[in-house]
């Protein structure tokens, strides 16, 4: 009842803000699912509704906000008109969610407990698989083509090991979680592409609340310290990537600090520039918008089959398809979106575009409900995992930390989400012995470990 009463609550403040219904409602429905997450972060861990924020704040508030804006303060401007835009992206948003809750499982509230049983008889193991995890990171360009990217999955254990041992003893390994995310972040801010190691930093966030049970002062605080890392990270990525990418300077700890020193004031980081550029970035709906109105204007529908070259190209190896979608190929989003990029510049097509593209405005809705359903299903594969040991559930961050992202595309998404399920399978098929709570020798270790106490 109280969700009904807040999205109620926010809906007549967003109409005093917006002058359409579907945007009061975009605005009302985002930051009710925000609200929510705030408050109920402490008793469940929250992944499902930070999928839904996010896609609720890339394809419902910010076109909203953008919809409200003189065109001269919009960088990505909407293509068609509000009315048209939110007949679509509501409904496919709200199959989106249907999908997310068709499977009920048990999954959001994991038995710490036996979390931490299942650690601390493999305090040991977890450090080594961390510590791999981290030199797997670091070597990982070094792999090839489709070596490497299962090298990549292979190395996010490291965020397993070490928030596992921050659960099990925060005070003792808090510097092991603060250390995988800090070398993130190195790497996300020396390649100018920063939405791993932000994703991660929320990731631990979610979980730091869930493990924790913090005030609701500190998470005010961490809030707006997640709120400032973003601004801050948006503030610097042209100014580095201009220094790095086009007049030549080496991508570095130096490099950063200078540009990041030279826009660390209150002016940059909330300033009209900066938060319109946040704005700007967080908004994937232009994209959808500007497929629409190509797609309207030549009517090509695909039907399947660009999700066949998706299909190809996350399933078969490159032997059986030679010519299948290489990562980054932005040829279907060239030719479908009504913009042209070069191979250097990251954007994605997103779900409602694919659909739009395959079947109009059922394919919006079609495509919103599959992708809800293909997160269910992953929710009940991970939950069933659990049943070997509840250690298991931290699977599910590698596993969907793409998926989750609006501007990933549906062939990243399918790639990543196949080859996942592959690596962490293999893993829980290699490990369950280890980590299950049922054997008599894991039994054993309990009993002495707690003698020892």
């Amino acid at each position: 009842m109280k969700i009904i009463f807040n999205f109620i609550l926010l809906s007549l403040f967003g109409i005093l803000i917006f002058p359409e219904i579907f945007a009061a409602l975009a605005f009302s429905l985002t930051l009710t699912i925000g609200l929510q997450i705030f408050l109920k972060s402490n008793d469940s861990f929250m992944f499902r509704e930070w999928a839904l924020f996010l896609y609720a704040s890339n394809y419902l508030l910010s076109p909203a906000i953008t919809y409200q804006l003189n065109p001269d303060q919009v960088t990505y401007g909407m293509k068609i008109p509000s009315d048209m835009y939110f007949n679509l992206a509501f409904p496919g948003f709200l199959f989106f969610c249907f999908g997310m809750y068709s499977i009920p499982n048990r999954l959001f509230k994991p038995e710490l407990n036996k979390v931490n049983q299942a650690s601390v008889i493999n305090e040991r193991f977890l450090i080594q698989t961390t510590i791999i995890g981290i030199f797997l990171r670091i070597f990982s360009d070094l792999f090839p083509g489709e070596i490497g990217f299962f090298v990549y999955l292979l190395s996010l254990v490291r965020f397993i090991g070490a928030f596992s041992l921050f659960a099990l003893n925060s005070k003792k390994f808090a510097w092991m979680a603060f250390l995988v995310l800090l070398i993130e972040l190195y790497y996300g801010f020396r390649a100018g592409m920063y939405h791993d190691a932000v994703m991660w930093v929320l990731f631990f966030a979610l979980f730091y609340i869930y493990t924790l049970k913090p005030s609701i002062k500190i998470k005010l605080i961490g809030a707006s310290s997640l709120i400032l890392l973003v601004l801050f990270i948006q503030s610097i990525k042209f100014a580095y990537r201009e220094q790095v990418w086009e007049n030549g300077k080496e991508a570095s700890i130096e490099t950063i600090s200078n540009v990041g020193t030279s826009k660390a004031n209150s002016e940059s980081l909330v300033g009209e520039d900066n938060l319109l550029s946040s704005l700007n970035r967080g908004n994937q709906a232009w994209i959808f918008a500007s497929t629409v109105e190509r797609m309207d204007r030549f009517k090509d529908f695909q039907g399947m089959n660009n999700v066949n070259k998706y299909l190809e190209a996350a399933l078969l190896p490159r032997f059986l398809a030679p010519n299948k979608l290489t990562s980054g190929n932005k040829e279907i989003f060239n030719q479908f979106s009504g913009h042209i990029i070069n191979e250097n510049t990251s954007m994605g097509l997103g779900i409602f575009a694919d659909g739009y593209i395959a079947y109009g405005a059922w394919g919006v809705y079609i495509f919103g409900f599959v992708l809800g359903l293909i997160f269910s299903l992953t929710f009940k594969l991970v939950e069933r995992w659990t049943k070997i040991s509840p250690f298991y559930v931290l699977l599910l961050l590698p596993m969907l930390n793409y998926a989750v992202r609006p501007d990933c595309e549906l062939q990243t998404t399918i790639n990543h989400l196949a080859k996942s399920i592959v690596v962490y399978g293999a893993l829980v098929y290699f490990t369950r012995n280890r980590f299950t709570l049922e054997t008599q020798e894991n039994q054993r270790k309990l009993l002495h470990l707690n003698l020892m106490k």
